[in-house]
């Protein structure tokens, strides 16, 4: 075996059991449940779809599957330690490239253990490790990148030109947003091959097979799978809203503001990942690269401008994750400029220098990154459904923390048939009524003439939102439509339990009216005729388990878990002591937000209200 795949068979097995050893140990926060519920069934992901990633992550439940007590979950969370454990191997052999081509005199050890060290600082940054916690897309598709890039650099023999146009069509693929990187991989290749001409047919064809994926997304949704977001194979139009992302262009270049703050944040992201001194091995990278092949410069600056363009002005706040191109083209600048930087100098110079820039980011962010005991997610989904009564109706808006992790649950793991769970923000989509009333016709056949008066103010706004809006009368309309769906909800299920979650209070103007809401775990039970007599008391399975898997964490997410848990508890506390007159339940739910409520501001205030 050459000494360039045993670095790269280093550099892959490394990052891998690193990322294993980190990584949760089931679900996570945000789209990770829908993700995985969507692959194991091969169903539709929400915008934009990712067949490929969707595709892959089908296929690899079944292998695994085939490994005696293994959960799908934990599965498909190896799979994403694959995606970006390859993409570090691939770095290696990009940088170990660039060295060779660009600055030949480098000797071939110091060059290997440059593009050994440039890798393993870009797998260790937080944002690169961030991808491997769980099962999310960016893992895969900063792989991609990868090959195209070095395929590229190899693009003088044939095949490899084509390896290139496949891997940029997969990319696409993958995640749309990889248009916008396209310009500066075309002129790295249009500039640095001798017959581009002659080659570009074929290569169009190869480009095509990744984009012709999206056929895949119409014929999944007719099958009427589990997870149908879009329920694409309505129509051509729901197809292009659903491919296209529409939805999400309401956060495009919408807030003047968001391009200065994640501007801020990528530049503390960039730093972060190259260790602050790294921006001068950077600097020194791309003027060797300006120097010895102009074009292959522009064509960096032109990716890191198109990625950038695409990420600056997207008003979300889970931002970082669209940095990953940039990061990968910065850290391989990086490992250029410090090649550069010790060619001249003595050996255990040339050794240690990227050594520590090897080392230092897995010793920085390795606490911050380990997630082994991060069962937040399922535990808060599990404590929330076991305080929902038989046949239980929950209408909520927490994505990021209950209902994708639900949809994940109840679909691939069976947990809870009886519950059906709706995304209030959801509702304001023409696919999702539809998708409802074919997964549960019980719970929505009463509110069926108030979704059949919504659906078409809602069919009009989807079609043209701007001029949806220009009319006064329609947005008030609309939304009282939206409403009236919920109500019908509640009415039309009287002998069904219904809960929300707490931010639906006042959310909805004219929303259950004349019901009380309870406080039953991280739920409110919604009645008209509450008895304090008879009303459940708060179970507290699970909780534990949530108190210890968020201790000593402060990411935004769990911060805001943290926040909403300890609210929760507290009104648990408040109407167990005042309203049920429980003192043992109240103390128990006391001490449990104590250890949740780190800064003590809700366990104070609870405390004095609960003496007795």
């Amino acid at each position: 075996m050459s000494s360039s795949r045993v670095a790269v068979t280093l550099v892959v097995a490394a990052t891998f059991l690193v990322y294993v050893m980190t990584q949760a140990p089931g679900l996570y926060y945000t789209d990770t449940g829908e993700l995985a519920a969507a692959a194991t069934t091969w169903g539709v992901a929400h915008p934009t779809g990712y067949p490929l990633f969707t595709l892959l992550g089908h296929v690899w439940t079944i292998l695994w599957g085939l490994i005696p007590g293994t959960s799908v979950i934990g599965g498909l969370n190896v799979l994403a330690a694959l995606f970006m454990a390859f993409a570090a191997g691939v770095v290696v052999v990009i940088v170990q490239r660039m060295i060779s081509t660009y600055l030949p005199a480098v000797e071939e050890r110091t060059a290997l253990v440059v593009s050994g060290a440039s890798a393993l600082m870009f797998a260790f940054g937080p944002i690169p490790w961030a991808q491997t916690t769980a099962f999310e897309v960016y893992g895969l598709q900063t792989l991609l990148l990868g090959l195209t890039l070095l395929f590229v650099l190899d693009h003088r023999l044939k095949q490899r030109s084509l390896l290139a146009a496949l891997c940029a069509g997969l990319m696409l693929a993958n995640h749309v947003s990889s248009v916008f990187l396209l310009p500066g991989i075309v002129l790295w290749w249009w500039t640095t091959t001798d017959t581009p001409r002659q080659r570009l047919p074929l290569m169009l064809v190869f480009a095509a097979i990744g984009p012709s994926l999206y056929a895949l997304l119409p014929l999944r949704s007719a099958a009427q799978p589990p997870i149908n977001w879009g329920m694409v194979h309505r129509s051509w139009d729901a197809f292009l809203y659903h491919v296209k992302g529409t939805q999400f262009g309401v956060w495009m270049f919408s807030d003047s503001e968001a391009v200065a703050t994640n501007a801020g944040l990528f530049a503390d992201a960039a730093s972060t990942q190259l260790l602050w001194i790294g921006w001068i091995a950077l600097v020194v990278g791309l003027v060797v690269l300006f120097r010895t092949q102009r074009s292959a410069a522009w064509a960096v600056v032109l990716m890191t401008a198109g990625n950038l363009g695409i990420s600056l002005g997207y008003a979300i706040p889970d931002i970082d994750a669209y940095f990953l191109p940039t990061l990968l083209l910065l850290s391989i600048l990086c490992g250029l400029g410090i090649a550069a930087i010790t060619r001249t100098r003595p050996r255990i110079v040339a050794t240690v220098v990227p050594g520590l820039f090897a080392v230092a980011p897995l010793l920085l962010n390795y606490t911050a990154m380990n997630h082994r005991s991060h069962t937040a997610v399922d535990a808060y989904t599990r404590w929330a459904l076991a305080n929902a009564d038989s046949n239980a109706i929950v209408i909520t808006r927490q994505w990021d923390y209950l209902c994708s992790a639900f949809w994940y649950l109840q679909t691939v793991e069976g947990v809870r048939p009886d519950v059906t769970m709706i995304d209030k923000e959801l509702l304001r989509r023409t696919w999702y009524p539809v998708v409802l009333e074919q997964q549960y016709p019980e719970v929505m056949q009463g509110a069926q003439a108030a979704v059949e008066d919504y659906l078409p103010w809602l069919e009009r706004f989807e079609s043209d939102a701007a001029t949806f809006m220009l009319n006064p009368r329609n947005p008030s309309e609309i939304q009282q439509r939206f409403v009236a769906v919920l109500n019908a909800l509640l009415e039309a299920n009287p002998d069904r339990p219904v809960y929300i979650t707490p931010e639906l209070i006042g959310e909805e103007s004219g929303f259950a009216v004349g019901y009380d809401a309870i406080p039953v775990g991280p739920l409110l039970l919604l009645t008209r005729q509450a008895n304090t007599a008879t009303t459940p008391a708060t179970r507290l399975d699970h909780v534990d388990r949530l108190a210890t898997s968020l201790s000593s964490r402060s990411t935004r997410l769990d911060d805001g878990m943290r926040g909403m848990i300890a609210q929760a508890l507290g009104t648990d506390a408040i109407y167990a002591a005042q309203f049920q007159g429980n003192r043992a339940l109240a103390d128990s739910i006391a001490q449990l937000l104590e250890r949740v409520d780190t800064e003590g501001s809700v366990f104070n205030t609870v405390k004095q209200r609960i003496k007795p």
